[in-house]
C-alpha cells in the first residue's frame, strides 16, 4: 500500500468511521463541463457558458471547459481547457486523460446526441469509460419513443453517470418508466435565466425602433420543427384587426440545417409571408444574439410564442428565458411547456392548428388590459430558475457526488489495505468471536452482525469455534481466548452422548433440539477437540479435549472409517492427525486415521474420470477440506499416496474455482456434478477459509510458494476480487458477510463465515511463519557455505 493510501485510510479509519465530512470540510469543488461553447453559435454552448460563469462568480472555483468541436483552439475564451473533434473517435480519449490529471473534482457532462460523433452520439462513451473522475450528466432529450439506436446511447450516458440531471418533472417520468433509472440517480435542476427587473416594454421597443406596435416574437435557430410557419398561416386573421403587430423571428439557420439544406425553410417562411401580405407585419433578424441583445428583444416583446411541432420537447431554453422576463407566452403544448405554463402562466393552443392560434392572440390583443396578471404570475415562477439559484443547486449536486465517490474511493482502499499483510498481522479476532458469543455457546446467525437468539448453537460451529480460537491465541495476545475455549468445552461436554457421539442443535433455552447431530457434526467436533488437544498451552484445556475426544472414538471399529461420507470422513482425519502429534503413542487413533485415509484415497480412485480428480460424482461443499486431510493424514502417517491424491485433488479444485483473476466458488444452488455443469451462486465463506488453509498445508509440504500466491488470492474474494467485484465483508464494523449472491453480498454474518475468515487469516500468518523459517535456514546454509568454520565450536 503507498503512503498516500495509508494516509487516506487513516483518514477514512479517523473520519468516516465517526460519520465526518472529511472531504467536504471547505473543499473547494472544480468542475470541468463537457459541451460545445462560445463562441460557437449554439443553444446548449450558450447553456454551458452561463453556467459556468454563474458557477465562477459564486463559488470562484478552478473549474475547466473540456470544448466539443467547432472552432480552432485559440479562438475559444481562456476556461477552455481543451478542444476535440467529436467526429473521431481517436480524440475521445486525450481529454479523458487531462480530466483525470487535473485538479478537477466533477464532470459535469451537457449531453445531447447530435452534439458527439458515432451513430446516436455514442463516441462520448468512449471517454465516459476513461474517466476517473465522478460525472454527473445534464440530459437536454430524452425520447419517449427512442429507435434501440438512441436507447442504447443514453442508457450507455447513464449508467456511466453517478446522476442525470433534467429540467423538467415529466423528464424523470419518462426516465424512470421507458429508460428504468431508479429516481434516487435522477435530479430536477430547471434551466438556469438572466436575474433581470420585472420592466415595461416601451423603453425597450423605443431602442430597438419598434415603439408603437404589439411585438410578438419567436427566437431561436431556425429549423424544421420549430412551426413558425404556423403562425404566419395564423396572422392574417389576426392583423386584420389589430393591424399594429409585428412579428419578429429572431436567430440564424441552425448551423446543421445550414450545412445540409442551406436556407431553404428560411426562404419557404419569407415565401408564406410575400403570399399571405403581411411584409409590413412580419420582420426577420438572420442573426445569432448576444445575450444582452437577446434580453432587449425579450423586454420589448408583449408576446413570446413557441409553436413547435414534436410534444417530446422536454426543455426549451427561450420558453424558460421568455417566462422569466415575465412575458405573456403562447406555446404548443410539448411537454416542458405544459409544465411551465400549468397554473395560467401562459396559453397553450393545440399543435398544428393556425386557427387556435389565431384565436388566441387575438383574445390577448382584444384585451390587453388581462396581460399584466399573466406577466407577473410567469416572472414570479422564473425567480425560482435564475442561473444563480441554478449554480448553487449544481454546486450542492457537485459537493453530494463528490462525497459519495470520495467515500466510495477510500472504502476501495480500505478493502485493499484490509486485504493487506500490514492488516493481517494486525487484525483483532478475537472480537468476531466474542461479539457471537455468550455463556453458552458462540450463536449460529447474525442479522446485520447482532446474534439471531431464535436460531441458538450448533455443535457443528461449537467444534470448530474450539480449535479455530485456539489457533487465534497463538498469534493474538488476548487472555480471552482460552476463556471462549473453555465455554466451548463446556458446550461439547454438555452435548456429548453415553455413545461419544454428539446432539447439534442447542435452543437459546440450553434444550437439547435433536436425537443426534449426525456425521458432519461429530466429525467437525472431533476436529476441534483435536485442535484443541495439539494447540492448548492451558493443561485444563487440554485434558478435558483429550477425555471428550477419547470419549468419542471408544468402541470404534479400527478396520473401518468413522464415516462413510467423505467430508465428515476428512473432518474426523483431521482431528484424529493433530490429536496424533500430541499423543502419538495412541494405536486407535493411529488406526482410525490410516482406515480413514486409505478410505478416501479408495473414493478418489473409484470417481476419478479425465478433468474430474475428486472423490464423489459431485462438488458440494466445504471441498478442500477433503485434500486438507489426506496432508494432515500424509504429516502423520507419510504414506506418499495421501499427498500424491490430496495435491491432484487441490489441483482440480483450483482449476475448476480460479479464474487466473479471481476464485468463482461453486455456488450452493445445485453444486457442480459432473457432467452437469455448476452452480455459481450463493457462494460461501468456508470454500474460502477450506482453501486458504489447503494452500498453506500444501505450501508446508512441497515448498511450492505458488500455493502462498493462490492462498492470498483465495483470501482476497472476502475483499471484492470475487465474480461481482464487491466485498463480502462488513468493512466499517470489520467483519465478514455470510456470502455471495448473484445480486452481492449478504448482509448477515453467522458463525461459519467468521470461523472460515478466522481460519483464513490464521493459515496465512502461518504460511508467513513457515516462509521466515525456510529463508531463515537457507540464509544460514548460504553463509555456512561461504564460511566452513562459522559451525565449529572454539575448542575445535
Amino acid at each position: 500500500m503507498t503512503k498516500q493510501e495509508a494516509f487516506l485510510l487513516c483518514q477514512y479509519d479517523n473520519e468516516y468511521s465517526l460519520g465526518g465530512d472529511l472531504f467536504l470540510h471547505d473543499k473547494k469543488i472544480n468542475p470541468c463541463f463537457i459541451s460545445s461553447y462560445i463562441p460557437k453559435e449554439c443553444g446548449i454552448a450558450t447553456f454551458t457558458h452561463n453556467l459556468f460563469t454563474s458557477y465562477q462568480n459564486q463559488y470562484a472555483s478552478a473549474g475547466k471547459i473540456v470544448a466539443v468541436e467547432g472552432l480552432p483552439s485559440g479562438n475559444y475564451p481562456p476556461e477552455v481547457d481543451f478542444v476535440f473533434d467529436k467526429n473521431k473517435i481517436s480524440d475521445y480519449t486525450t481529454p479523458a486523460a487531462r480530466i483525470n490529471a487535473a485538479d478537477l473534482q466533477v464532470v459535469n457532462l451537457q449531453h445531447e446526441f447530435g452534439l458527439f460523433g458515432g451513430p446516436e452520439g455514442r463516441h462520448i462513451a468512449r471517454l465516459l469509460e476513461k474517466l476517473k473522475k465522478p460525472v454527473v450528466t445534464t440530459i437536454h432529450t430524452v425520447l419517449q419513443q427512442p429507435t434501440l439506436g438512441y436507447y442504447t446511447s443514453l442508457i450507455e450516458v447513464i449508467q456511466r453517470s453517478q446522476r442525470v440531471v433534467v429540467m423538467s418533472n415529466k423528464a424523470i417520468e419518462i426516465l424512470q418508466e421507458i429508460y428504468y433509472v431508479p429516481r434516487e440517480k435522477i435530479v430536477m435542476i430547471p434551466h438556469g435565466v438572466p436575474d433581470l427587473p420585472f420592466v415595461e416594454t416601451e423603453y425597450f421597443k423605443k431602442e430597438l425602433g419598434l415603439a408603437g406596435r404589439f411585438v410578438l416574437l419567436s427566437f431561436g435557430l431556425l429549423s424544421p420543427g420549430k412551426g413558425f410557419e404556423l403562425v404566419l398561416e395564423a396572422l392574417p386573421e389576426v392583423v386584420r384587426n389589430h393591424p399594429d403587430l409585428l412579428y419578429i423571428i429572431l436567430g440564424k439557420t441552425h448551423p446543421e440545417v445550414a450545412r445540409i439544406h442551406g436556407e431553404r425553410y428560411r426562404e419557404s417562411l419569407q415565401k408564406l409571408v410575400y403570399e399571405k401580405q403581411l411584409e409590413n407585419n412580419v420582420l426577420f433578424i438572420d442573426k445569432f444574439v448576444t445575450n444582452d441583445e437577446l434580453y432587449n428583444y425579450i423586454s420589448a416583446s408583449d408576446v413570446y410564442i413557441t409553436p413547435y411541432l414534436s410534444q417530446e420537447q422536454i426543455t426549451s431554453g427561450t420558453l424558460a428565458y421568455a417566462v422569466a422576463l415575465g412575458k405573456v407566452v403562447v406555446s404548443t403544448p410539448y411537454h416542458y411547456a405544459q409544465e411551465v405554463l400549468a397554473e395560467n402562466r401562459g396559453h397553450l393552443v393545440p399543435f398544428n392548428n393556425p386557427k387556435a392560434i389565431a384565436s388566441t392572440l387575438s383574445g390577448i390583443l382584444s384585451h390587453r388590459e388581462d396581460m399584466h396578471k399573466t406577466r407577473q404570475a410567469a416572472y414570479e415562477y422564473g425567480r425560482s430558475m435564475i442561473w444563480s439559484r441554478v449554480a448553487e443547486l449544481y454546486h450542492d449536486l457537485f459537493k453530494e457526488v463528490y462525497k459519495e465517490f470520495s467515500k466510495k474511493k477510500l472504502q476501495k482502499i480500505s478493502v485493499v489495505y484490509k486485504n493487506s499483510q500490514a492488516y493481517l498481522r494486525r487484525r483483532n479476532l478475537y472480537r468476531m468471536f466474542d461479539s457471537l458469543t455468550d455463556d453458552t455457546g458462540i450463536f449460529q446467525h447474525t442479522k446485520y452482525g447482532i446474534p439471531d437468539l431464535k436460531y441458538g448453537y450448533s455443535a457443528d460451529d461449537v467444534g470448530r469455534a474450539l480449535g479455530i480460537i485456539l489457533k487465534v491465541a497463538r498469534f493474538d495476545n488476548e487472555q480471552g481466548c482460552y476463556q471462549l475455549a473453555k465455554k466451548y468445552l463446556a458446550f461439547l461436554l454438555y452435548v456429548q452422548k453415553e455413545d461419544g457421539r454428539f446432539h447439534n442443535f442447542v435452543g437459546y433455552h440450553r434444550g437439547i433440539l435433536d436425537q443426534d447431530g449426525g456425521d458432519d457434526t461429530f466429525g467437525r467436533v472431533l476436529m476441534g477437540l483435536g485442535s484443541a488437544v495439539a494447540l492448548s498451552t492451558d493443561p485444563s484445556v487440554t485434558i478435558l479435549a483429550k477425555e471428550i475426544f477419547d470419549r468419542a472414538i471408544a468402541g470404534r471399529q479400527l478396520g473401518l472409517p468413522l464415516s462413510t461420507y467423505p467430508k465428515a470422513m476428512a473432518y474426523c482425519i483431521c482431528g484424529l492427525s493433530d490429536y496424533l502429534k500430541k499423543f502419538p503413542e495412541a494405536p486407535e487413533a493411529a488406526a482410525l486415521l490410516r482406515a480413514g485415509a486409505d478410505y478416501l484415497v479408495k473414493l478418489y480412485n473409484v470417481n476419478k474420470r479425465p478433468e474430474w480428480d475428486w472423490f464423489e460424482s459431485s462438488v458440494t461443499y466445504d471441498n478442500a477440506k477433503v485434500p486438507f486431510a489426506l496432508m494432515m493424514a500424509h504429516s502423520v502417517l507419510k504414506e506418499e499416496v495421501y499427498l500424491t491424491t490430496a495435491l491432484a485433488a487441490l489441483g482440480f479444485l483450483t482449476r475448476i474455482q480460479y479464474n487466473g483473476t479471481y476464485f468463482d466458488i461453486v455456488g450452493n444452488k445445485n453444486w457442480m456434478v459432473n457432467g452437469a455443469g455448476r452452480a455459481f451462486y450463493d457462494q460461501q465463506p468456508i470454500e474460502i477459509g477450506s482453501l486458504v488453509e489447503a494452500y498453506g498445508e500444501a505450501l508446508r509440504q512441497t515448498n511450492d510458494k505458488s500455493y502462498r500466491d493462490l492462498a492470498r488470492k483465495a483470501f482476497s474474494w472476502f475483499f471484492g476480487k470475487n465474480s461481482r467485484g464487491v466485498p463480502v465483508y462488513n468493512l466499517n464494523d470489520d467483519y465478514p458477510l455470510d456470502g455471495l449472491t448473484e445480486t452481492g453480498s449478504n448482509a448477515n454474518s453467522g458463525a461459519e463465515s467468521v470461523l472460515s475468515f478466522a481460519l483464513a487469516v490464521t493459515c496465512l500468518k502461518d504460511m508467513s511463519i513457515v516462509l521466515d523459517r525456510k529463508s531463515d535456514l537457507a540464509k544460514s546454509k548460504r553463509e555456512l557455505a561461504m564460511d566452513p568454520l562459522a559451525g565449529r565450536s572454539k575448542s575445535e
